[in-house]
């Protein structure tokens, strides 16, 4: 069977539904694993005397790491419940992300996650043979009403050693300032703990983000960085930038480059104009993800809701370090 056969075969497949209880450990240690220090996210007592009157988790948050995927430790399988196989010798990673965000999630909502296998298609790349394909999760309240959907975009292929420069973007629009500027947020050094830590905030454990042995037996010089990390920080950065994650509504990024464990990434963008696309008038942006040799590994579009709290000048520059 050719491999993209191997893969069409699995277009349609649903894996078992699961529901599972978000608490504010998980919404926390998610926090923490990128660095994000907002008291929103961890302190009830200030949080309460918010307008949202409790603990919130962050933007791109889906739900709590343990009975995510109601795997047994162990488990071969990574990212998806489905029991998706790649062809003997070829590895998979994610190629970009696109969430939509419907309303924020709070400790105590039983949430019910629903995925599914919805594309693949064949590519012939620089490196060769490249097979792209698309999972879908949605993750719902208790009432049905979906919280949060999340399309996972992943490029499987043959390992090999790849050059640097071969996966990597222009070096353009590296930074912005002046009006339109989202600011930019800084975070970093990312050492193999942090990767570590998010692998198990997210319920996605895929070795070549903490295993350095396992990293360059498949071509690369050492663990590289989450994908989703990347789109993560990106909507903490838009978070910073509006002073409210609840007014991202739809992010969608590609991961062009790789980033290597102890890179620091910088993710940044700035406002292109309004979308009449939805009934609620949204706010359209580019974002973009560059690490410390300036490069760009990341990019893509975000969609703001469109409100009178949108500040007009620049964000701050916000740094966090380890």
């Amino acid at each position: 069977m050719q491999p993209i056969d191997r893969m069409r075969q699995y277009v349609g497949m649903e894996a078992p539904t699961v529901e599972y209880m978000v608490d504010s450990g998980s919404i926390k240690y998610f926090a923490d694993s990128v660095m994000d220090p907002d008291p929103l996210y961890r302190d009830e007592q200030y949080a309460k005397a918010t307008r949202h009157g409790g603990i919130i988790a962050p933007p791109t948050f889906f739900g709590s790491a343990t009975g995510l995927q109601g795997m047994a430790a162990g488990d071969s399988r990574s990212m998806f419940a489905l029991p998706i196989e790649l062809p003997d010798g070829w590895i998979g990673i994610a190629a970009g992300d696109e969430y939509e965000c419907f309303a924020p999630i709070r400790p105590g909502m039983l949430l019910t996650r629903r995925e599914k296998f919805i594309e693949a298609h064949e590519k012939r790349g620089r490196t060769g043979q490249l097979i792209f394909h698309t999972v879908e999760k949605t993750f719902s309240a208790q009432d049905g009403t979906i919280l949060l959907r999340r399309k996972i975009r992943c490029v499987a292929k043959p390992a090999y050693f790849p050059a640097v420069s071969d996966a990597l973007l222009p070096e353009e629009e590296t930074r912005v300032s002046g009006p339109g500027s989202l600011g930019e947020l800084t975070v970093g050094p990312l050492s193999v703990r942090y990767l570590a830590m998010f692998a198990t905030a997210t319920a996605e454990f895929v070795d070549i983000h903490y295993d350095a042995d396992y990293a360059r037996s498949m071509g690369f010089t050492g663990p590289i960085v989450q994908g989703l990390f990347k789109t993560v920080i990106v909507g903490q950065m838009l978070k910073n930038f509006t002073g409210d994650g609840t007014t991202l509504r739809r992010l969608r990024v590609e991961h062009r480059g790789i980033d290597l464990a102890g890179s620091c990434l910088t993710a940044t963008g700035r406002l292109t104009g309004k979308s009449q696309s939805s009934p609620a008038k949204e706010i359209e942006c580019d974002v973009w993800v560059f690490n410390q040799e300036g490069r760009t590994t990341t990019r893509g579009k975000a969609w703001l809701e469109s409100t009178d709290a949108l500040p007009s000048d620049n964000a701050p520059h916000d740094v966090a370090h380890i």
